[in-house]
């Protein structure tokens, strides 16, 4: 490792520790490039690396060493005015990319609507976000410098700050959504249930006109900022709405509906959580004719009928047992709300394993505020335990806390049943399958705010508020692929990530070489989007060489029409439906008997029909074969 004795450079604030040398050598400036938790070991295992060696008698300076510029090319360039090259780049999250992209053509897509240099950024941002689990841009430059991306150089937070508030207006967030919206329908979102759910993160960023107080998810009294989206129902992301914190859930429903109409989605009905059930929702999708299946929220009129009625008959009773599944249940047709005069289907179920978890972890938390009150002297009894405890005096003269125990049975007795609503005449186990579907929304969210880091809203102003879901969009649209496809493999998300991410390429004399090493789960796991892992990695090293020699990259696009095993057609590569051509089939025979059961008569002169010696006009008719020259030839001759 070579040290660089007549440069010297600060020290870094962060991610460094100091090592000493006996002998009066200069101290050891190392740098942590990772920490990964050893779960067997119990704690963390940093990574560390030489950068510098301290400048004797400075202790804020250092001579660095090779490994620093391949850790700060930036700060190395304008050092020394040379071009940085990383001698190790790793290629397995843009190689993942470039499947996903052939697949859906996400990339393609955000190229038409923002351009060259903004998609090749949202990407390379919508990266960092699943590799990383996180939203920062501030961390952009540090984690994402030993990987390949998308721009010609790497972004710094500076940049993305810039183009998040200022280079992306609405305009173009609803020119992409439809783009998206319209390459669904042609890969098969033409006409399907979708699963729409909404969610708020907290906003205490400045100039932000959408956010104002609502039902926070963080429990805090903090304005918020709110979004939807729509999936199928197999977790597909088809669309998404950022609205203002106050609007409910149910107004941007309708929202997303319309939106998806305009783009020729037909919507055969929405599976919702109980945050959308209200009469006014119910009576929005009668009317416009749509489908709908909904957690019952509280205890409406007819809820409370269908439980007072079956509630405890149905439990473990296998004259109720839904076959296909271990859960037991009812239907009835009742009336639910009392200012929307209209009958629904509504389905009870009793979820024992659901309702003893539910009653063991009730049990827990009641035995807990007890011991914490009588171990506490004169505590109240907290707002969430007052209608099952209640404070008495034994037969001591001794202040205690008591279980209400009418109370407490009433709420076991709750433990395990609920209900949903359709206004379809389905079966129970049908019911089941299609609500159990919106795990495909939950599953969404928990990788927009855990997964991808976007749980709370980190930029300023309303279009940085925007283009900041946008890219959270884009990214859950990528890992959502990824997430397809290692579940296919028995493998988790994050696993398979981790694994891609170990593929790298090396610099030898100048350019990049990779030698196929693939497992057979990696190659599998490709296989699984529809790509050829070796032809792919193959191209993104040639590609990252002309790019370093400075030739000309071929931009390699998704193919245009419906991809390798779709079966939807009729539309074109610009979302144009495809018309049948008018008239008979190529190769279409016709049948012996007209439509009117007579025998088609074929064209031409029947066989075996002979000519006449006169023609119509009454001249002889000549026979075929050479004319017969006249005599003035023949004496010429």
């Amino acid at each position: 490792m070579a040290v660089y004795r007549d440069i010297k450079v600060e020290i870094p604030k962060e991610h460094v520790t100091i090592e000493r040398q006996k002998g009066g050598k200069p101290a050891l400036i190392k740098y942590v490039l990772s920490a990964k938790f050893n779960r067997e070991k119990g704690y963390t295992e940093p990574k560390r690396t030489t950068i510098g060696h301290q400048v004797p008698g400075s202790s804020t300076l250092m001579h660095p060493t090779s490994q620093y510029k391949q850790i700060f090319p930036q700060k190395w360039e304008s050092i020394s005015n040379q071009k940085v090259v990383p001698s190790i780049k790793r290629i397995g999250m843009y190689a993942a990319v470039q499947a996903v992209n052939e697949k859906t053509g996400i990339r393609d897509i955000l190229e038409e609507t923002y351009g060259p240099e903004k998609s090749s950024s949202l990407i390379d941002y919508s990266m960092h976000s699943i590799l990383n689990k996180t939203d920062v841009s501030n961390s952009f430059e540090t984690k994402m410098r030993n990987e390949l991306t998308y721009s010609s150089e790497l972004r710094n937070d500076t940049y993305f700050s810039n183009l998040f508030e200022n280079e992306m207006d609405e305009e173009h967030e609803l020119l992409f959504k439809k783009k998206w919206a319209v390459q669904c329908r042609k890969d098969g979102a033409e006409e399907v249930w979708i699963c729409i759910d909404g969610s708020n993160d907290d906003c205490r960023s400045k100039g932000v006109e959408i956010a104002e107080k609502g039902h926070a998810k963080s429990g805090q009294n903090v304005n918020i900022v709110s979004f939807s989206y729509a999936v199928t129902p197999e977790g597909k992301p088809v669309t998404y709405e950022t609205y203002r914190g106050g609007l409910v859930d149910a107004k941007a429903m309708k929202k997303i509906l319309d939106f998806l109409a305009e783009c020729d989605i037909k919507v055969k009905g929405v599976i919702l959580d109980r945050g959308y059930c209200d009469a006014n929702v119910i009576k929005y999708l009668t009317d416009k004719q749509i489908s709908y299946v909904i957690m019952v929220k509280g205890n409406p009129d007819g809820y409370s009928e269908i439980v007072s009625e079956y509630g405890e008959k149905i439990k473990m009773n296998a004259e109720y047992l839904i076959p296909g599944t271990y859960l037991f249940g009812v239907q009835k047709k009742v009336k639910l709300f009392k200012k929307y005069d209209k009958q629904d289907n509504i389905t009870l179920f009793f979820d024992y394993q659901n309702g003893s978890e539910r009653v063991t972890s009730l049990l827990k938390k009641i035995n807990g505020e007890i011991e914490r009150v009588n171990n506490s002297g004169n505590s109240e009894i907290g707002n969430n335990f007052k209608n099952l405890l209640t404070k008495e005096i034994d037969s001591n003269g001794n202040e205690c806390v008591k279980i209400k125990t009418e109370e407490l049975q009433k709420a076991i007795n709750e433990k395990g049943l609920y209900s949903i609503i359709t206004s379809d005449e389905l079966k129970p186990k049908e019911i089941h399958d299609l609500y159990a579907s919106r795990n495909a929304s939950e599953t969404q969210y928990m990788q927009i705010k855990s997964q991808l880091g976007y749980g709370v809203t980190r930029v300023h102003y309303t279009s940085g508020v925007r283009a900041k879901f946008t890219v959270g969009f884009i990214a859950s649209v990528i890992r959502n692929e990824l997430e397809q496809s290692a579940k296919k493999l028995g493998r988790t998300t994050n696993q398979m990530i981790q694994d891609i991410d170990q593929i790298e390429m090396q610099k030898l004399n100048d350019i990049y070489v990779y030698t196929h090493t693939e497992s057979a789960r990696t190659k599998a796991f490709f296989s699984n989007l529809n790509a050829d892992i070796e032809k792919i990695i193959d191209n993104v090293v040639s590609d990252e060489n002309d790019r370093i020699a400075g030739r000309t990259v071929a931009i390699r696009r998704r193919k245009t029409g419906p991809r390798k095993g779709s079966h939807h057609k009729k539309y074109d590569a610009d979302g144009i439906e495809i018309k049948a051509k008018r008239g008979v089939p190529k190769g279409t025979k016709r049948s012996d008997i007209n439509a009117d059961g007579k025998e088609r008569k074929k064209p031409g002169v029947a066989k075996g029909t002979k000519r006449g010696m006169y023609n119509k006009d009454g001249s002889l008719r000549k026979k075929p074969g050479p004319k017969v020259k006249n005599s003035q030839t023949l004496k010429d001759n």
